[in-house]
C-alpha cells in the first residue's frame, strides 16, 4: 500500500490524495483532469496588462512587467504592428541605424549610387528601384567606396545564406 498525502484541488477545494513522488514532481495540484482543464482555461483568459506601442490596444503580454524579450522595452499587440513601427515612418526607437536619416549611417548608400554603376555587379541585373549596397567585408562600419558593391536581391542573399556560392 503506498502512503498518500491529503491535499485541496486548486480548483474546486475538495480533498484528494497524493502521491509523495506526484507532490516532489509538481504534478499533485487538481482532483481530476476536469479540474485541472477547467484550471487552465481560467488561467488563459488574462487581464490586461500593456498597451500596443503602434495602436495603443491594450492586451496581456506575459513578460511586461520585466520587459524580458525587448530590447527597446516596446511590446506590441501583433506582428504585424511591430513591422509597421520599424519601416521608415514608424517608430523610431525601434528602426535600423540605416532607416533613421542620420548621415554617417545612410551616406554610404547615396556614394556606391553616385559613384558605382547602376546595375548588379555578380550578374548585371538592371532594375534601379530594387538594387542594393553590399559591404565586401560584411563591416557595416568601413564605409570606403572599394568595401561596397551594388547587388541585386538575389546575389544579396545568395552573398550573406550561401557565400561559398559566388
Amino acid at each position: 500500500m503506498t502512503k498518500t498525502i491529503e491535499l485541496n484541488c486548486l480548483q474546486c477545494s475538495k480533498p484528494f490524495q497524493a502521491r509523495p513522488t506526484d507532490i516532489r514532481r509538481g504534478h499533485a495540484r487538481y482532483c481530476s483532469r476536469s479540474c485541472c482543464a477547467k484550471y487552465n482555461v481560467r488561467l488563459a483568459f488574462h487581464e490586461p496588462n500593456t498597451n500596443c506601442a503602434y495602436c495603443d490596444k491594450k492586451f496581456w503580454c506575459r513578460n511586461a512587467i520585466n520587459k524580458y524579450g525587448s530590447k527597446s522595452g516596446l511590446r506590441f499587440c501583433c506582428r504585424e504592428h511591430k513591422d509597421l513601427a520599424q519601416r521608415i515612418g514608424g517608430i523610431e526607437a525601434i528602426q535600423p541605424a540605416h532607416y533613421k536619416g542620420s548621415p554617417e549611417s545612410s551616406d554610404y548608400r547615396v556614394k556606391a549610387f553616385r559613384l558605382l554603376p547602376y546595375k548588379c555587379n555578380r550578374c548585371n541585373y538592371d532594375q534601379k528601384r530594387i538594387l542594393v549596397v553590399h559591404h565586401i567585408d560584411h563591416d557595416r562600419s568601413n564605409n570606403d567606396i572599394s568595401n561596397l558593391e551594388i547587388l541585386c536581391p538575389n546575389c544579396h542573399a545568395i552573398e550573406h545564406w550561401f557565400p561559398d556560392q559566388k
